[in-house]
């Protein structure tokens, strides 16, 4: 009987180190609040520590996510493509946890693009973070309208977009979406795609509110529908941001921005 019981409380044990999460146990309290900056920040602050004691795809996945998500919903100016920036370099720590990756990308100094090819689905995050952290830098900066960075960043996406469509609430079409709608021509803009791949997002998950922001940021403009424009937001604000509980934050967050969008001058 006290042998059975030894076993047991050992399994008890290694059950638990299995499952703690260094780093993600110490951040849950700040992590749940981020809809405050100052919790987010402070999650990234325990994520950051945790990672330099003990390095680990799952964290630098998460600090990608965390500095796009610091970046998009409460940083401005400087300090918002800095963010974003800074996301999409975690989202390369992340992706160069897979051998194949690091060997394309950083001995044979293959674009990240050309380096994603064979990654395996397991880094769906880590790939959809890098480019879309990217893609938001990129929008801030005009490097969109550049043929070989855009170039690159769209591989990325649409190389997840074939492993892992539904990712992220239909994120790979999402993205599509929103890079068809505002690269130019000469960088493979085209504003029927845009369409299709926003379509296709909203089709995926009609509950996430985040497609139909942007289409009305970077699409209906762009096609100079104001009705269409008005729609999409009144949807979005009419929405349940509890529908997905994961991301119900994020939900809140796109709101706001719904809101912020509504009462823009429109300019076509």
């Amino acid at each position: 009987m006290r042998k059975m019981t030894i076993v047991l409380a050992i399994l008890a044990l290694c059950a638990s180190v299995l499952q703690a999460q260094p780093g993600f146990d110490e951040a849950k309290q700040y992590w749940e609040k981020r809809g405050e900056p100052a919790p987010l920040k402070k999650a990234i602050e325990v994520y950051q520590k945790a990672y330099e004691s003990d390095p680990s795809y799952a964290l630098a996945e998460r600090l990608a996510y965390a500095y796009y998500f610091l970046a998009d919903a409460f940083e401005q100016g400087e300090q918002k493509s800095k963010d974003y920036y800074t996301g999409h370099e975690w989202g390369l720590k992340a992706l160069m946890f897979d051998p194949g990756f690091k060997q394309r990308y950083q001995v044979e100094k293959k674009g990240m693009g050309d380096a994603i090819n064979g990654v395996p689905k397991e880094f769906a995050g880590g790939i959809f973070w890098t480019a879309t952290c990217y893609g938001k830098w990129g929008k801030m900066r005009n490097i969109l309208k550049q043929l070989g960075p855009a170039k690159q960043a769209r591989k990325m996406i649409i190389y997840l977009y074939s492993i892992d469509k539904a990712f992220y609430y239909g994120g790979p079409a999402r993205w599509l979406g929103a890079f068809y709608a505002i690269a130019p021509g000469i960088a493979g803009g085209d504003i029927k795609k845009s369409k299709q791949y926003y379509e296709e997002a909203i089709a995926m998950a009609p509950a996430y509110l985040a497609t139909k922001v942007l289409m009305a940021e970077n699409y209906y403009p762009e096609v100079k529908d104001r009705a269409g424009y008005d729609r999409a937001l009144d949807e979005v604000l009419a929405g349940d941001a509890g529908a997905l509980p994961e991301v119900a934050i994020e939900q809140k967050v796109e709101q706001e921005k719904a809101k912020k969008l509504k009462a823009e001058k429109w300019e076509n």
